[in-house]
């Protein structure tokens, strides 16, 4: 079958057809009468038959006479259903966009769509239209019903003298109506748009209807995923173990992006540790969707908890089933048997615990240096965000039970600020977009909405992780979308007075930050709560955070804009700063964990390209800035110690600093070069040197480095190792090195004209 003629043929009797009928719907209250006063005023367009004898070529009859077969399907289908002018619109309708929009086969499409009737006498579709005296089916067709359903009970009913045979044994219209759903759900309609069958079934109330089921049939478990799920969730460690990493979780990991609320999910928790054995054994499709899904979600909670715990605690040891084993590794396992469970579980019932569990999945794997693989991660949990309705701040699904009425808003906004930072920082495609004003009015109720996007405002109450997080959005995290959108277009010189704005924008909006979290000079009275423990880290994250936004602000003109070079180089100093002190805050088992490596390397990367490129310039901050890079690279060093890709920034960097003390002429003594940070009065030699000796290329044609993006997508690297010992503490006062030849090259996918090229010429 060709299917561009099939477009051809019928496209104008779909969009006809949907156009006309969503104009009804729009006033439910008076949608009767206007399909009713629609059949009277047109009948060649609304008469009980596209089977009526029309000679009008407007007519639908005339249109569908063009395509005999689909005239056929629809008017058997009519056949056998209510002939009423609400009923004929609808199927027509139906089977004609769902054809049409799936490509699936048309009997197909239409033998699903005729599912919708109960079969009953009168029929649901009657009932509800409170038209049961004008119930009527085809003979034939009913005995046809009859004979694939293999019913063998029925009776006879006689109504305006025709006798009709009727099925008794029919299943319940819940259960036809889930199925139904289940099927046209194959054809990839969205439940959230209002312009397709999906959304039209929902407003003709046949999509409505609430099961009694504890799940859906979707739900339903071949014997094979039966024992799969039974063996993934044995895997689950136990209960006082669990009890031990959930402390661990809530204390030291969640106020960093706010993903759970603790009273709800220690009551799923409850719920799941009531299913015995024997529910279990009978089956997974018998427990509720929500306690099914509740084993990925723990699984990811352990994991990320196994990041954060002391490595040498004795009363969870016993789950280290190998030797040489680490909470790492054993994290790792976790974590990929949480992904296990929802994969097994499918797309069709996606809850707020399945989004929970991928933003952790992405967060494990970013953790562990997995960057490309989070990002994926990442992509696919927005999506089932949107699936159920995240995005509208109206959410759809029933089977989804917030543990708030805000908590859903929550998660969306943290979805979206993890997908523009990632798609800056990665130089990746933004799937989200967030106006939060228009956002927030979502919610309906004005102390709820005040009470999570206004909160972060306050100078009495304590703060809230969210609540930093919203302060960050405010001030910087908004803007990367534009910047976003800049890099895109290139460093145009007539965009640049839009980079100066957002850099005004962003400062001015660093002034209005509340006290506790002031990037200067804050006021530390919260610090002490117990409550809020979590606060002086997460203002440094913050502080970070916001010069990233102003770093990758003026990246693209660091090579072309004498001030964007000073300004990426203050903001590339901050974090530097802002890093080493949340590095010395943490623990050291924490210390090995990938999370700051991701804005410590854009940072190191670009300072030290700033000054290798126009080493005559910014003279004022050259000695901050040697400094921050040496004490940056031992930063990633250490991480480095248990993470490959750690290990390979670190080598991207030593080279970089290698370049950087040739090119400002820094005494490279045997001790000097093993101890580089260990001088911190030095300044540059450079001092005493007439400063034109120093020859400045041109670098206007140079694409300036995206570090991230460079180092996980174009695979760069040095070709100069440094071998490394394992000390027996993390100390930041002493870097050792050994390197094995003189090659300081770079390596990688990347082009002629970017600065990885550009520094191998300059070596050479």
């Amino acid at each position: 079958m060709d299917h561009g003629e099939d477009v051809t043929d019928i496209y104008f009797l779909a969009t006809e057809c949907h156009d006309i009928l969503a104009g009804c719907v729009s006033n439910p209250v008076s949608r009767e009468q206007n399909w009713a006063r629609s059949a009277q005023g047109d009948s060649n367009l609304w008469h009980a038959g596209i089977k009526a004898d029309c000679s009008d070529k407007s007519s639908l009859d005339y249109r569908l006479r063009k395509r005999p077969d689909v005239r056929a399907a629809i008017c058997s289908l009519l056949s056998s259903q209510v002939t009423t002018y609400v009923g004929v619109f609808e199927y027509q309708l139906i089977i004609v966009r769902a054809w049409l929009e799936s490509w699936k086969p048309l009997q197909h499409v239409a033998k699903m769509v005729a599912k919708m009737c109960d079969r009953q006498y009168p029929c649901c579709n009657c009932i509800k239209r409170e038209k049961q005296n004008i119930c009527r089916y085809d003979v034939d067709s009913k005995d046809k019903y009859n004979n694939e359903s293999g019913s063998s009970e029925s009776s006879t009913i006689t109504t305006s003298s025709n006798s009709i045979n009727t099925l008794h044994l029919s299943p319940p219209l819940s259960q036809q109506v889930g199925g139904f759903q289940d099927e046209i759900r194959d054809f990839g309609y969205s439940s959230q748009g209002n312009h397709n069958s999906m959304s039209l079934l929902r407003t003709t109330e046949l999509y409505g209807v609430q099961s009694t089921c504890l799940v859906s049939p979707s739900n339903y478990f071949p014997s094979d995923k039966n024992q799969k799920y039974k063996e993934l969730v044995r895997q689950l460690p136990p209960q006082d173990c669990i009890n031990i990493l959930i402390e661990t979780f809530f204390a030291n990991i969640n106020w960093q992006y706010d993903l759970l609320d603790e009273g709800p999910f220690r009551a799923q928790l409850e719920e799941w540790g009531k299913v015995s054995y024997s529910d279990l054994q009978k089956g997974p499709e018998r427990l509720a969707l929500e306690t099914l899904v509740f084993p990925a979600l723990l699984l990811q909670v352990l994991a990320q908890a196994l990041l954060f715990h002391p490595p040498h605690d004795k009363k969870i040891s016993s789950l280290m089933t190998m030797a040489d084993m680490s909470f790492h590794d054993l994290g790792t396992e976790y974590s990929d048997i949480g992904a296990n469970i929802l994969a097994l579980l499918g797309k069709r019932d996606i809850t707020i615990a399945t989004v929970q569990s991928g933003l952790l999945r992405a967060s494990f794997l970013k953790s562990s240096g997995k960057v490309v693989e989070a990002w994926h991660v990442l992509g696919a949990t927005i999506r089932d965000a949107q699936e159920i309705g995240l995005h509208t701040g109206r959410f759809v699904s029933e089977k989804s039970p917030i543990g708030s009425s805000t908590a859903g808003h929550r998660i969306w906004v943290i979805l979206h600020i993890w997908d523009v930072h990632m798609a800056v920082v990665l130089g990746r495609p933004i799937t989200t977009n967030l106006q939060i004003d228009s956002f927030s009015h979502t919610i309906e109720d004005d102390g709820n909405r005040q009470g999570l996007f206004s909160h972060w405002q306050t100078e009495t109450d304590p703060p809230r992780p969210f609540d930093i997080i919203l302060a960050g959005y405010h001030v910087a995290y908004r803007y990367f979308q534009d910047i976003h959108q800049l890099e895109y277009d290139g460093a145009k010189p007539q965009d640049y007075p839009k980079v100066e704005s957002i850099h005004a924008a962003i400062k001015k909006n660093s002034e209005l930050l509340p006290s506790w979290c002031r990037l200067e000079n804050p006021d530390t009275k919260f610090d002490q709560n117990t409550a809020c423990q979590w606060l002086p880290t997460a203002r440094e994250g913050l502080f970070s955070l916001i010069n990233l936004v102003l770093l990758t602000l003026h990246r693209p003109y660091i090579f072309s804009v004498g001030n964007s070079q000073t300004e990426a180089l203050k903001a590339g100093i901050s974090i530097l700063r802002a890093q080493e002190r949340l590095f010395r805050q943490s623990e050291p088992y924490q210390c090995q964990v990938f999370n700051p490596v991701y804005a410590s390397f854009d940072a190191l990367v670009l300072v030290a390209a700033i000054y290798l490129t126009f080493p005559n310039r910014n003279q004022e901050w050259r000695a901050e800035s040697v400094q921050v890079v040496e004490r940056g690279m031992e930063r990633l060093r250490i991480i480095g110690l248990g993470n490959a890709m750690a290990k390979s920034a670190h080598g991207v960097v030593w080279s970089l600093y290698h370049h950087l003390k040739h090119r400002l002429d820094i005494p490279e003594t045997a001790e000097d070069f093993e101890t580089p940070h260990s001088n911190l009065e030095w300044r540059s030699p450079n001092s005493q040197i007439n400063s034109g000796t120093l020859l400045e290329p041109s670098f206007y044609n140079v694409l300036p480095p995206r570090p991230s993006h460079d180092l996980f997508y174009d695979n760069i690297s040095s070709t100069q190792i440094p071998f490394m010992d394992k000390p027996d503490n993390l100390s930041l006062d002493s870097l050792t090195a050994n390197t094995t030849t003189n090659d300081w090259n770079f390596e990688g996918d990347f082009s002629s004209d970017s600065f990885w090229s550009l520094m191998n010429e300059l070596i050479d």
